[in-house]
């Protein structure tokens, strides 16, 4: 006993005080538009189609990435020709809606070159992130006070994204330190943690999951397969795509997988004590 007090004391404290400002090693890109020509190489690059480019108009096209669906691979920083694309390292990238995980940049095509010249940066449709924060806060308003009971959910997931929520019980991230405890039965989770795509044979009982817990129930999709299907895709033969192709969802966590401090994160805005700052809004300043 005595040893294991005296190597307690001389390691010390583990517990990471300022988890958020932790710089991982690895994270999502980011288009600086101002430098990108809009060749298409980072699209052809891309394995998940996280980034798209349309063509609205004959001279008009645009490009759109979504951390939603992005793995982090980082074949599109390789592919680029221009270097217009680098990695961020931002922690805080939970969103409300899939909308909000996505950068659209408008350019103007040269007819003769074909190159594109950046013009604006586009905002998607839907909330803003005040208005969903404010739209979560109304309905959990006086229910869940300053703590959080949440049930982990594996609807079809590789197990990489339970992993990292693993993680965040352990001593350097100490999640119950948030008043955030992970327990057994959905009939006592203020939150569903979701991982997966959800596969067709997973569907049924994630619902009834979902019925079993209590009202105001939040639902939190974490990972790239929770939030768009992932490598997965779209209603495919085995798997119906993100978390909201079955419950309506809260609280996207993108990352394949997301980082611990990315889920202690997303958990909390989930609670409403701590406001959405997107990884994807603060990258691309």
């Amino acid at each position: 006993m005595f040893s294991i007090i005296a190597k307690s004391v001389k390691i010390g404290v583990l517990t990471e005080a300022h988890p958020f400002d932790t710089q991982p090693s690895f994270g999502f890109p980011v288009i600086d538009f101002s430098r990108c020509v809009a060749c298409d190489d980072c699209e052809r690059a891309c394995p998940t189609g996280a980034i798209r480019t349309a063509r609205p108009g004959p001279a008009r096209k645009t490009v759109t990435l979504s951390y939603a669906a992005c793995i982090q691979c980082r074949e599109c920083v390789d592919a680029c020709p221009e270097k217009a694309i680098g990695a961020s390292h931002g922690v805080e990238v939970a969103a409300y809606t899939r909308e909000q995980l996505a950068r659209t940049g408008s350019f103007d095509v040269d007819s003769a070159t074909g190159r594109g010249a950046f013009v604006n940066l586009e905002v998607q449709p839907g909330p803003t992130l005040n208005e969903s924060a404010d739209r979560l806060r109304e309905r959990i308003q006086g229910r869940l006070g300053r703590s959080l009971h949440v049930r982990q959910v594996d609807a079809g997931s590789c197990n990489g994204c339970e992993a990292e929520i693993a993680a965040t019980t352990n001593p350097l991230y100490d999640l119950e330190r948030f008043g955030v405890h992970l327990v057994a039965s959905p009939r006592h989770a203020d939150v569903l943690l979701v991982t997966g795509p959800v596969t067709r044979n997973m569907e049924i009982a994630l619902r009834r999951t979902y019925e079993a817990a209590p009202d105001p129930r939040i639902v939190v999709a974490v990972g790239a397969c929770g939030c768009s299907g992932g490598i997965f895709g779209e209603a495919t033969y085995a798997a119906l795509g993100g978390v909201d192709r079955v419950l309506p969802v809260d609280v996207y966590v993108p990352g394949c997988p997301p980082r611990p401090q990315a889920i202690l994160n997303g958990l909390l805005v989930a609670m409403g004590i701590r406001e959405a700052r997107l990884g994807a809004v603060a990258a691309s300043k």
